[in-house]
C-alpha cells in the first residue's frame, strides 16, 4: 500500500472511529507482521512470542489511544514501532526477572551501527533511543524507523520528505550520538 493512500485514509476517517483504524491496520498488517518477524529474529530467548502476537499487541495499543493524532503513515508507523519496542522490552524485562537474559542479536546491531566491538542489550538500546529523543526527536524517530522497520534510506527519504543524502547524513549523526552515549555512559569525554 502506498504511503499516500494510508495518509488519505487517516485524514478522511475519524481518528476515534474503530472501524477506520481496523481498515487501515488491515491494510498495513502484512507489513507490520513482517517487521515483527524481523524484530523477533534479533531477540535471544524469545520462544514465547510470535510475529502474530507482536502485531496484535501493536493493534491493541493503537485502539486504546483516547485521542489519536496519526496525521500520516509515518506518524502511524512511528507509533507502532514504539509500541512494538515497548512490548518487546516489557517481555525481556519479565524474562530477566526470571534470570534469563534477552539481548539483541549483536550481529544485527553491529551491522546497523557499524561497531563490531560493542555488546548490545535491547533494554540499553531502548534507553538510548529515549535519551536521543530528548536531544533530537527527529533523529530518534529516524533511527527507530531504520532499526525496527528496516526501511531503506530511499524509503526514509520519502517518508520524511527529504533527499536520500540528507537522510544518510542524519542517520550518521544519530549513529554517532548513540555510539558516543554507549562509549561514554556517564557523559564524560
Amino acid at each position: 500500500m502506498q504511503a499516500g493512500q494510508i495518509t488519505v485514509l487517516l485524514n478522511q476517517g475519524s481518528p476515534n472511529n474503530k472501524e477506520d483504524l481496523d481498515h487501515i491496520y488491515a491494510l498495513l498488517y502484512n507489513e507490520i507482521k513482517a517487521v515483527a518477524q524481523n524484530q523477533l529474529a534479533h531477540i535471544h530467548n524469545n520462544n514465547t512470542i510470535s510475529a502474530t502476537v507482536l502485531a496484535n499487541e501493536c493493534y491493541l495499543k493503537l485502539i486504546q489511544i483516547e485521542k489519536p493524532s496519526h496525521q500520516d503513515r509515518r506518524h502511524l508507523l512511528n507509533y507502532l514501532a514504539k509500541a512494538m519496542r515497548r512490548f518487546l522490552i516489557d517481555q525481556i524485562r519479565s524474562k530477566q526477572r526470571k534470570k534469563r537474559k534477552g539481548q539483541m542479536d549483536n550481529l544485527h546491531m553491529s551491522q546497523v551501527l557499524g561497531a563490531d566491538d560493542i555488546d548490545f542489550d535491547v533494554i540499553e538500546i531502548d534507553r538510548l533511543i529515549d535519551i536521543l529523543a530528548e536531544i533530537d526527536p527527529h533523529l530518534a524517530e529516524l533511527f527507530q524507523q531504520k532499526i525496527i522497520f528496516n526501511f531503506t534510506f530511499k524509503e526514509l527519504a520519502e517518508m520524511f520528505d527529504l533527499s536520500e543524502r540528507q537522510v544518510i547524513r542524519q542517520w550518521n549523526q544519530a549513529k554517532t550520538l548513540l555510539l558516543t552515549m554507549i562509549e561514554n555512559p556517564d557523559g564524560s569525554r
